[in-house]
């Protein structure tokens, strides 16, 4: 018995013991505390993500009438206009027209002064344009089909937008012209720049003029120079030569026994005499009605015509008539020079 007693209570030692030792929270417990905090973060997360579907959710501000800085594009977002660039067209019309080139208006005065007026066409109706210079489809697009000289009038064919890849053409194409002649002397730049009184004081060559006659000019001349001809351009020219262009050359003091300018064939579809000028002028006065190729200069025609002569003649005026299937009527004076009647000339033509 005695030894019975003192082993159960070893045992109730030991047993306390070991509750005393082991007295920590049970693992079931634990498990429960780890789920519970598992729990919580999802519950953080399914938070966030009602919040973020309720602000979805919610109508756009502006809607209502108060201000947002929302930049949704959903489909609901009707009170906000889109960026109209993309939908408004640069140019209003592409393709080709004509105008009336003013005296002393050098052809690229007025391709400026057009692209100018359909720029700020475009700019009022929204569109920002880039530099002109740049590549962008965007730019106002604008350019001639055959340069007038300055002291020239008349036809001048433009290409707008796309219309200016149809320009090569018309520079190899067939022109009209109507050109006034007085014969007996010559100028450095074939015609009359710098006005009359300053052409006399320095003209570079002078002939006689009494021996000429109508007949001579009809029967003997204008035959020679109709048809395929061979002809030598102006010194004042943009023709370049030497990597430069020949009217900076005869600018910079060089003269045609400076500069070796090769002949160039061209072609005369057609050259009629006229008994005056535009001013209405006889002998030694005329006029001349020409239609040619591309390439052709008039100034030297009328040159060449007076050495054939037997004298000089220089060329007084001129007037481009008509090119390709553009004429007199249907180019814009500068009087008419406006967006809409631009548009409205390449739609027509």
């Amino acid at each position: 018995m005695k030894h019975s007693f003192l082993n159960m209570s070893a045992l109730l030692i030991c047993s306390r013991t070991l509750s005393r030792c082991f007295a920590f929270t049970p693992m079931p417990a634990l498990k429960t505390a780890r789920f519970a905090s598992t729990a919580q973060f999802s519950n953080i997360s399914d938070n966030k993500r009602q919040r973020r579907i309720a602000i979805n959710a919610e109508p756009d501000a502006s809607s209502t009438g108060t201000n947002s800085d929302s930049d949704s594009d959903t489909d609901t977002d009707t009170s906000v206009s889109p960026d109209p660039s993309p939908e408004i067209q640069t140019h209003l019309a592409e393709g080709l027209c004509a105008v009336y080139k003013p005296l002393e208006w050098s052809s690229n005065d007025v391709v400026m002064y057009i692209r100018g007026m359909l720029e700020r066409d475009a700019r009022g109706r929204g569109i920002k344009l880039p530099k002109r210079r740049s590549k962008s489809k965007k730019k106002v697009k604008v350019g001639h089909g055959g340069t007038l000289d300055p002291l020239a009038t008349g036809v001048l064919v433009l290409g707008i937008g796309s219309g200016t890849k149809k320009l090569q053409e018309y520079l190899k194409g067939s022109k009209k012209y109507r050109a006034g002649v007085e014969l007996g002397f010559e100028t450095a730049t074939l015609d009359m720049e710098g006005g009359r009184e300053h052409v006399m004081a320095n003209a570079t060559k002078t002939g006689p003029t009494e021996h000429v006659t109508e007949d001579m000019i009809i029967t003997d001349v204008i035959p020679q120079f109709t048809g395929d001809i061979m002809q030598k351009p102006p010194i004042y020219s943009a023709i370049r030569k030497n990597g430069k262009r020949l009217y900076e050359q005869a600018r910079a003091g060089m003269t045609e026994d400076d500069i070796e300018i090769e002949l160039r064939e061209v072609s005369i579809h057609s050259l009629e005499y006229l008994s005056t000028d535009d001013n209405g002028k006889g002998l030694p006065c005329f006029g001349l009605d020409v239609e040619c190729g591309g390439g052709t200069y008039i100034r030297s025609l009328v040159r060449d015509m007076g050495y054939a002569l037997d004298t000089c003649a220089t060329m007084t005026s001129l007037e481009r008539t008509k090119q390709g299937q553009f004429g007199l009527d249907d180019a814009l004076a500068k009087d008419d020079w406006s967006s809409e009647n631009i548009y409205a000339a390449v739609e027509r033509s």
